[in-house]
């Protein structure tokens, strides 16, 4: 089966930022290369010098630039120098440069520089196109005032300055504590305002299983906002006398074991993968019944992925699906069946007591095998598409398939409504 983009929903919470190469820090040091030219006078092709700063190659390059012509047009009269610089080094590196020529008795000094730390890719490679890895001055000077500047019988000096950003120490900053906090008042007896005795029970093949009373301790404003059903099950009470509880409440009909992963989830907790593939059907159940909608599709994205779909089982696995409003779960299911062989499926499957909507359904899973992969058309789109939509416009992504699509057209029709009125006013 093709791995699916499922969108899931989680808990909102302010992560640490992630850092992309060195943070800047001090600048270093200027490091001083002087590079002597001494074919200046010639100069016909240019000339290039080999040298080394902060581990990487690096090559300085003059060249003949452009021609000046007088203004009668006789012939030239003089031609810019232009000066260019590469990173020949395999590696990117950002630094601060500056190329100056000193004149040799005291007069104005001719220089170019980035003026910032500038970042220098690798121009070694030959498939390197244009100026990356690349600074070039084309007007660096006319070759006239250059010659000004020469030493030793021909010789132009040019000190290439450079400088590095010298990356600060990282300092160490605790995140926001508020998740850890939360979780180490999970089933805190101590702290708690609500006292859970969870009695479980599951089908057995002949009989239902009961399993031992076991107690959980929550707060009810941690149920207000992450279990509102539950909240609403265990609301204070004003007539408590002996207990230090606000309410003690039976829960009936849930394993004390699929209880406790819902109410660490309640508080932050993450359920190991393991355990949420083995119970992935008992947290569903749970996890609708006390309104914990993402944990619910969690659980839901796990069964779908794991459960083995055929066409003995296909009718109630849908049927399953369409009782708890598992639209994921049911996508699935028609996509089995849109993709099966239609001679096998006639011949053992019977629809009789498969839900109204599976034919829609179906038409729509074939559709949407038709259509362009990335379509936005909502009738046919998946529904972890329609799930990130409908959380993208803060509206519920629980509910069948047909909800969803309703939810985000009236959330349409609604925009559209207030666009029009404003263009009114």
């Amino acid at each position: 089966m093709q791995a699916q983009d499922i969108f899931q929903p989680g808990v909102g919470a302010r992560r640490e930022p992630v850092q992309v190469g060195a943070p800047p820090g001090r600048l270093s040091s200027w490091v001083v290369m002087p590079v002597h030219f001494n074919s200046l006078k010639v100069l016909g092709m240019g000339e290039a010098v080999r040298v080394s700063c902060f581990g990487h190659q690096w090559v300085v390059v003059m060249n003949p630039g452009e021609i000046i012509y007088n203004g009668g047009g006789v012939g030239a009269v003089d031609r810019y120098v232009s000066l260019a610089i590469h990173n020949r080094t395999e590696k990117v590196i950002e630094v601060e440069f500056k190329c100056i020529i000193k004149h040799p008795h005291g007069g104005p000094n001719i220089s170019v520089g980035s003026g910032k730390i500038s970042k220098f890719p690798s121009s070694a490679s030959s498939h390197v196109v244009g100026d990356i890895g690349t600074y070039a001055c084309t007007h660096f000077a006319l070759r006239s005032v250059l010659m000004n500047y020469l030493v030793n019988v021909g010789t132009l000096t040019v000190e290439v300055h450079m400088r590095i950003n010298k990356p600060g120490p990282v300092q160490f900053v605790p995140g926001n504590p508020i998740l850890d906090n939360l979780l180490d008042d999970f089933n805190n007896k101590e702290t708690a305002t609500i006292k859970l005795e969870v009695g479980g029970s599951r089908e057995g093949s002949t009989k239902r299983i009961k399993t031992m009373t076991t107690s959980f301790y929550a707060h009810h404003y941690i149920l207000r906002l992450s279990a509102p059903v539950l909240a609403d099950m265990c609301k204070p009470r004003d007539d408590r006398t002996h207990s230090k509880y606000s309410s003690c409440v039976p829960i009936t009909d849930v394993q004390p074991e699929i209880f406790k992963h819902l109410l660490y989830y309640c508080y932050g907790g993450k359920i190991d993968e393991e355990d949420l593939r083995k119970n992935a059907k008992y947290i569903i159940e749970a996890a609708d019944c006390f309104g914990v909608v993402n944990l619910k599709l969690e659980a839901e994205a796990c069964y779908a992925n794991t459960i083995e779909l055929t066409l003995d089982n296909i009718v109630e696995v849908v049927n399953y699906a369409d009782s708890k409003n598992l639209a994921l779960l049911k996508e699935r299911c028609m996509n089995f069946l849109s993709s099966a062989n239609k001679k096998e499926v006639a011949k053992r499957v019977s629809f009789a007591n498969a839900p109204a909507q599976l034919l829609n359904d179906l038409m729509v899973s074939l559709a949407r095998r038709e259509a362009a992969s990335d379509t936005d058309d909502v009738d046919i789109m998946c529904v972890s598409d329609l799930r990130r939509m409908a959380h993208g416009r803060g509206l519920s992504v629980d509910g069948s398939r047909e909800m969803l699509i309703s939810s985000i057209k009236q959330d349409e029709e609604g925009s559209e409504t207030e666009s029009d009125q404003s263009d009114l006013d």
